[in-house]
């Protein structure tokens, strides 16, 4: 049931990333990060009702959880944000391949924050992960300087922040549910992310406009998030994250094709690659 949830939680990353892209160009990342939570909620309160209703689920206040529950809301903040800024930089298919590195920061950190072990060959799996990451990234042909430089930069720091993220989760579900975990983390985020909002002129207007698709995506998000926790109650966070990542193959391809962007062959050998380096993660 926990590679299940997981894959799950790839198919509707690959969603909600493709529709991030596609409102960049006319959303500040700002209000796209703060919408990327608050329109997720709605459907949290839906699932939270229906599974206290049902009694599968039983609210946990303590004091470890809320810690855990701010620390993950502020990196999820951070990972959000450098997201969004990547995606209004840079191709689809090159941010999403990047932010696969984060099962490589990940098997470095985890066994420090969460006690997960680390074992040889996802040493060799991160061999394969950078090799491929290498190929994703192009120079530009007259210039020979790197394209599209800052998109690169957020996407990096987008996987040390979604990194230790999947190491918050992990602790997290091991004092609340899954469902209350993701509610409790998300509710964090868009309060944090809610001043920086209120300070940007015509952030409300962008919201209205663009509530159709913040909708889909708070759907996909929330079907990405309870899946994904559910994963990390019976597997380990580096290889949840691996099966997860398993989404960048399937982003890079359908993303390019959408999104008419170049080098994709590159791209997708590269992803390719990368994905190999996942399998080893998780057979």
């Amino acid at each position: 049931m926990g590679v299940i949830a997981a894959l799950i939680s790839a198919c509707t990353s690959t969603a909600k990333d493709l529709v991030s892209k596609s409102v960049s160009g006319r959303v500040h990342p700002d209000v796209s990060t703060f919408a990327s939570f608050a329109y997720a909620l709605p459907f949290y309160f839906v699932i939270m009702i229906g599974m206290s209703l049902w009694g599968d689920e039983s609210l946990s206040l303590s004091r470890t959880f809320l810690m855990l529950v701010v620390l993950r809301g502020l990196s999820d903040v951070c990972a959000e944000g450098c997201k969004m800024r990547a995606f209004a930089h840079g191709d689809v298919s090159l941010v999403s391949g990047l932010l696969s590195l984060s099962p490589l920061v990940l098997t470095i950190i985890s066994p420090l924050i969460t006690g997960d072990p680390v074992y040889p060959r996802e040493y060799l799996a991160i061999g394969c992960i950078v090799a491929g990451s290498i190929l994703l990234v192009r120079r530009d042909k007259t210039s020979g300087k790197v394209a599209q430089p800052v998109a690169i930069l957020y996407a990096l720091g987008g996987s040390l922040a979604f990194a230790l993220n999947t190491c918050f989760d992990r602790l997290a579900v091991g004092h609340g549910g899954p469902v209350l975990s993701a509610f409790s983390m998300t509710l964090c985020a868009a309060l944090l992310t809610l001043p920086v909002l209120l300070q940007r002129p015509g952030a409300m207007t962008e919201l209205r406009t663009n509530t159709p698709q913040f909708l889909l995506r708070g759907l996909f998000e929330t079907v990405f998030m309870v899946a994904k926790m559910f994963a990390l109650v019976t597997l380990s966070a580096h290889v949840v994250v691996g099966l997860t990542r398993m989404s960048m193959l399937l982003t890079v391809i359908v993303g390019g094709v959408m999104f008419k962007e170049g080098d994709r062959a590159r791209r997708i050998i590269g992803s390719a690659i990368m994905y190999g380096g996942l399998l080893l993660l998780v057979l």
